[in-house]
């Protein structure tokens, strides 16, 4: 009992992640976790993993509720005073429309726009355009809505938001960029854990040049050919 208290507080107690509910469907779970785990296993952590609403999440770690948060925008997290974000980034990601025909996929502010509602970045992105962007609950309901003509576009990231097309009923969709910024990636901490930093900086590096944070990545942005669904660029 005595040793635990030798122990850095990460490693005594347990460590708990943030992940946005938009990757709570199974082959997001099963990525993230497995990412995670290999980023913090030669720390001696095995940490536990919640998914939430965006913001709810991301408030709880900003009070210390939590210990980090998965992985968010720059410029999202930069708004939260407590989290401080590891350096090394985890990948790279765009704005993109998702569209029921070619003819959809324009953006204007005249556009009705679906959003998957907590998807921090296209709020922020939405209210800087000023375009007409409705939310809609979740992915699920998002890709849904799209099966059944209820709305002909929405307005998502180019990685993270894919995975879940496979329980929409959609087989065909297409899509085109919305804009050639690119929003970087990073894993948050507690300010209480900024003695993992250093560590888990570098062990992101080491994952990202052996080609296995390509891999898990990969996975998420392609889940939809895996289920026979077609995905046509007009780019």
């Amino acid at each position: 009992m005595l040793a635990l208290l030798w122990l850095p507080l990460a490693q005594a107690n347990t460590y708990r992640i943030n992940v946005s509910e938009a990757l709570s469907y199974s082959l997001g779970q099963q990525q993230i976790t497995a990412m995670f785990t290999e980023i913090y296993a030669p720390m001696g952590i095995r940490p536990e993993f919640e998914f939430l609403p965006s913001e709810r999440g991301l408030q709880l770690v900003n009070e210390g509720e939590l210990d980090a948060e998965a992985g968010r925008v720059g410029l999202v997290g930069a708004r939260y005073s407590n989290l401080i974000a590891v350096p090394a980034p985890l990948s790279e990601l765009r704005l993109m429309l998702l569209c029921t025909a070619p003819k959809y996929c324009e953006l204007s502010s005249e556009t009705d726009l679906a959003i998957i509602a907590g998807n921090l970045i296209t709020m922020w992105y939405c209210e800087q355009h000023q375009l007409n962007c409705n939310p809609v609950q979740n992915n699920i309901s998002a890709y849904q809505a799209l099966s059944r003509g209820r709305v002909n576009r929405i307005l998502v990231t180019d990685k993270y938001a894919l995975g879940s097309l496979c329980e929409s009923g959609l087989t065909t969709l297409y899509s085109k960029v919305a804009d050639e910024s690119f929003f970087t990636v990073y894993h948050y901490v507690h300010k209480k854990h900024h003695a993992l930093v250093p560590k888990l900086s570098a062990h992101i590096k080491a994952i990202r040049k052996n080609g296995q944070l390509r891999h898990y990545v990969s996975r998420l942005q392609n889940a939809f050919a895996h289920c026979q669904g077609q995905l046509i660029s007009l780019d």
